[in-house]
């Protein structure tokens, strides 16, 4: 289970760093390619900074994830945050998400897809 650590810390720090750039993405008016936006000293500009952050800190966990873990394993494992950035999605006010039998059947097939992969992998040896 050691070795799954760093894979869970990129999975859990790219799904942070997806919701955090939305909100940034969001809650501005200006895009992001104005150069006043980052100094704005709005909320936004934090959410953008932390969302960055987030997303080099994953890459960090990642190249660490791949020292002990094959790569056939490990990316597979990403698609994980494919789910939890869809389930936190309902927790932001300004996404109005609905539950349907397709959303389900689509994170269905994800989880299966990852268990067929890493899964049977991981019993085979």
């Amino acid at each position: 289970m050691k070795k799954y650590y760093w894979i869970i810390a990129s999975i859990g720090l790219v799904t942070l760093a997806q919701i955090l750039l939305r909100l940034a993405a969001y809650r501005s008016g200006i895009t992001l390619l104005s150069p006043t936006w980052l100094f704005s000293g709005k909320i936004e500009t934090l959410y953008l900074l932390l969302g960055l952050g987030c997303y080099f800190l994953s890459v960090f966990s990642w190249t660490q994830a791949l020292r002990s873990l094959p790569l056939s394993q490990a990316y597979p494992l990403l698609s994980i945050s494919y789910i939890l950035v869809w389930a936190s999605s309902f927790l932001l006010p300004e996404e109005q998400k609905e539950l349907s039998w397709q959303s389900l059947l689509g994170l269905g097939l994800i989880v299966a897809g990852v268990y067929f992969i890493v899964g049977t992998k991981r019993n085979n040896h």
